[in-house]
């Protein structure tokens, strides 16, 4: 059925003029509903048609519809009731790896003012969480790990856990000593892996300059990973290869496909982050909401990668920033600046603070 149902009675020419026009803009109109995901957002259609001017009479059956949806989406923003705000750091919040812009921590305060929790999401283990943000008085709360792990900050202690079994762990570093790989374990909020891996970085690894600052986590180092995981019975939040050489990356992903027990996304273009089957940062979301007693529905996700998909599904509204995948704008409410221009900052002003 179309959007538009004009009931016109005019002179035939004039008509046939304004039906075409009303086609056209017909199906603009529903390219972006699809967009917006109209079809399953129904608080979206409330003052629909108050942004449209849908006719000019004025000069014979012309008439001019004008697409705002600037204008569209403050109307709606109003019925909006965000109480918790979940974003992704790299790619979407911070500027380079460790900084937080002035606009950004804005909108973070402004967020806190308004009764509205700022939850850190994010692939990277608890204690590499950088501290422009865990110094923050209202960040409270963190999801770690892809989801493996959600923490409470101001009490360090850990309030839900997607853990992977040990078993399954093992046989994923049984593919992995075939290689010659950077691994990370991230156990209980801290990153582990073999001693030396740091320095070979940069040699054995060929890790890209760009990358050189995710090796200064504080490790747990270890002799060999296999006996690490035997000896400690340790159940990773997340098993992560920060950086994988193209001409090995094909049959890697193939041989971990064929194992069962787990999520394989990604956060790049050349790592591999390995969950617990079903684990991802909304089922994080769904569980720290649990804790917290809130609705999903009123929580808005704000990410650019494949390993913010769960949660951009999961929570009530989705901003996307303009340097994100296609994936992830394909399932947006919204897109939003680059990361670059502070589309946090832009994502929480326009849609969690009216």
């Amino acid at each position: 059925m179309s959007f538009v149902d004009f009931s016109i009675a005019s002179h035939s020419a004039e008509n046939n003029r304004f039906q075409k026009n009303t086609r056209i803009f017909d199906e603009k109109l529903q390219n972006f509903a699809v967009k917006l995901k109209f079809s399953h957002k129904p608080l979206f259609y409330s003052g629909f048609y108050s942004i449209f001017n849908w006719y000019d009479f004025q000069k014979g059956a012309q008439w001019t519809a004008r697409q705002s949806i600037s204008v569209y989406m403050e109307n709606t923003e109003a019925k909006r009731n965000i109480k918790l705000i979940a974003f992704d750091l790299d790619g979407t919040t911070l500027h380079g790896f460790a900084e937080l812009s002035e606009r950004n921590r804005r909108a973070m305060e402004k967020a806190n003012d308004a009764d509205i929790l700022v939850v850190p999401a994010t692939g990277r283990v608890r204690n590499f969480i950088p501290p422009c943000l865990t110094e923050l008085p209202f960040i409270r709360y963190a999801i770690t790990s892809n989801g493996g792990a959600v923490w409470d900050i101001l009490e360090n202690k850990v309030l839900c856990t997607d853990l992977i079994p040990t078993e399954t762990a093992l046989e994923v570093q049984k593919i992995f000593d075939d290689y010659e790989l950077y691994v990370e374990y991230y156990v209980h909020g801290r990153g582990v892996t073999k001693r030396g891996n740091p320095d070979k970085a940069r040699t054995v690894f060929g890790f890209p300059e760009e990358k050189y600052y995710f090796l200064t986590k504080d490790y747990t180092f270890t002799d060999n990973l296999s006996a690490y995981l035997k000896e400690t019975h340790a159940e990773p939040e997340k098993i992560n290869m920060m950086f994988i050489p193209e001409s090995v990356r094909p049959e890697i992903l193939a041989r971990l496909q064929k194992l069962g027990g787990i999520e394989l996304t990604f956060s790049n273009v050349d790592n591999i982050e390995i969950n617990k089957k079903g684990c991802d940062k909304g089922t994080a979301l769904y569980s720290l909401c649990k804790v917290l007693g809130i609705d999903p529905k009123n929580t808005m996700a704000a990410g650019d990668n494949g390993n913010d998909l769960g949660m951009l599904k999961a929570a009530g509204f989705a901003a996307v920033v303009g340097n994100g995948i296609e994936e992830a704008k394909a399932i947006a409410d919204a897109v939003v600046a680059p990361c670059i221009e502070d589309g946090f900052a832009e994502a929480v002003e326009r849609f969690a603070l009216r």
